[in-house]
């Protein structure tokens, strides 16, 4: 009963953090916005095609990390190894939402870009969120 409480307080700890990081990338999208029509400059849209691929690929790495790591939890580490199997992942897809927003509203203006951008962080941020169902695949595996 402890381990569980322990487990829901670590769960819910890890979704305050995402919708954190979530919220900061809407609101860099949206402040973004105001600025995206005054910068464009000539000869700078491989970067932002290269941000937009680099996140896009960057989705399934996070996804499959994410997996990879919850291999290593079990009921004597979930503390440490379930938190850094979902911080890692998140700070991954945060850095190359950031770059890819800032690419494309701040460097220079696509807003389409950006709005992709930030459906993906989104999508991913959402598929990366901890689930309360966790601690039962735990129990099964031990």
């Amino acid at each position: 009963m402890v381990l569980q409480v322990r487990f829901i307080y670590l769960v819910r700890k890890i979704r305050t953090l995402g919708i954190g990081i979530t919220v900061a990338c809407v609101v860099i999208y949206f402040f973004g916005l105001f600025v995206a029509g005054n910068n464009f400059r000539e000869g700078f849209e491989v970067v932002n095609i290269v941000s937009l691929l680099a996140l896009i690929a960057m989705f399934p790495v996070t996804v499959l990390l994410k997996k990879w790591l919850m291999k290593k939890v079990n009921m004597q580490n979930f503390q440490t190894t379930y938190f850094s199997a979902h911080i890692i992942p998140f700070s991954l897809l945060d850095f190359f939402a950031l770059f890819c927003l800032s690419t494309n509203l701040l460097v220079n203006g696509n807003v389409i870009y950006a709005t992709i951008a930030i459906c993906v962080t989104l999508a991913g941020m959402i598929i990366l969120f901890p689930k309360e169902e966790d601690f039962e695949k735990l129990n099964e595996s031990t």
